[in-house]
């Protein structure tokens, strides 16, 4: 990986106009380590553009600068010299964009800093380490092996705390090993703010979001036996709370992945007209085993799927799935 990243850094220095993109449907991760590796960037002079397909939500905003994201940024118009994609696995996970510019995309140098397993090694140079527990953590260990820690602030320290401790749920995961806790204990000498991001995302409970939990777990199912616990969410239980759908999200984590004897939880949930989303946790089995049957974004604890089949269809060919694995 020391080749890959020497790589990328030649890359760097031979760019000046640079563009930062991520996933669909960017999650913590993938804006912390975009962010950070942005505000990096510009304190070496660079001209830096960071896109997404959606805005950020408010709920980033004590984390500053939120703006900086432009959803509808023209990539032709800006015609960067390099692109470094972010806690993204595969090219399909480059939402529309890579479709509407894939022809200058192409013509690019890119670079793919991620921690995925699943990770398809899809361009020029690929700095990739599995055994991370986030972007943010291998990223901070690219910036270590750059000697660019003399460009780490307070925010940028805080932006990739910020997103270790959501990865690992406060270190609570199977991703968590020493070298993240060490990457952690660096990013506190750093003068990181760990306490806001706790507050923000598992101490603080919204009161419109409460209402939309209450609404789902007055439809919690479960097999006889209580090892898998699931909902099938309505649409209108959004517009009735006054919620988003990524409001759902901590659900999963705050409460049905912490019930007693639950080993396997998921929600399925209307992300527009036609797409269903399926969100998994798992208390310590694998949830990977099931990637054969369906085309998942995972992790061995966390996993989560988009389908277009009716949402009935869905729930019965994951029981059916559950079943036959476990």
């Amino acid at each position: 990986m020391k080749q890959n990243i020497q790589n990328f850094l030649n890359l760097i220095n031979d760019s000046q106009k640079i563009l930062l993109i991520s996933h669909t449907r960017i999650d913590w991760d993938a804006l912390g380590s975009l962010m950070a590796l942005y505000k990096i960037l510009e304190k070496q002079w660079k001209t830096v553009k960071a896109t997404s397909d959606e805005i950020v939500p408010e709920k980033f905003s004590f984390l500053w600068d939120i703006n900086l994201i432009e959803p509808n940024l023209d990539i032709q118009n800006f015609n960067p010299d390099l692109i470094v994609i972010l806690d993204c696995w595969s090219i399909d996970q480059v939402w529309d964009i890579s479709t509407q510019n894939i022809d200058t995309i192409k013509q690019k140098k890119v670079v793919t800093i991620d921690h995925h397993v699943t990770n398809e090694w899809f361009w020029n140079v690929n700095i990739i380490d599995d055994k991370s527990s986030s972007a943010c953590e291998l990223l901070f260990e690219t910036i270590e092996e750059l000697n660019w820690i003399k460009y780490i602030d307070k925010n940028i320290a805080t932006l990739l705390l910020t997103w270790i401790i959501t990865d690992t749920n406060i270190y609570y995961n199977t991703n968590t090993t020493s070298k993240t806790l060490k990457v952690a204990s660096k990013l506190f000498e750093l003068w990181a703010d760990f306490r806001s991001p706790i507050f923000q995302f598992f101490r603080k409970k919204e009161f419109n979001k409460s209402k939309l939990w209450w609404e789902i777990l007055k439809d919690l199912k479960t097999t006889k036996d209580k090892k898998i616990v699931w909902a099938v969410v309505k649409e209108e239980y959004f517009s009735k709370t006054n919620t988003q759908k990524s409001d759902i999200s901590w659900l999963i984590n705050e409460f049905l992945a912490n019930i007693d004897w639950v080993e396997i939880s998921f929600l399925l949930y209307p992300l527009d007209s036609w797409e269903i989303k399926a969100s998994f946790r798992s208390s310590w089995k694998d949830i990977s085993k099931l990637c054969s049957n369906f085309w998942w974004w995972w992790h061995k604890q966390a996993a989560w799927f988009v389908s277009n089949k009716d949402i009935k269809i869905i729930e019965k060919e994951i029981l059916e799935s559950l079943d036959s694995n476990f």
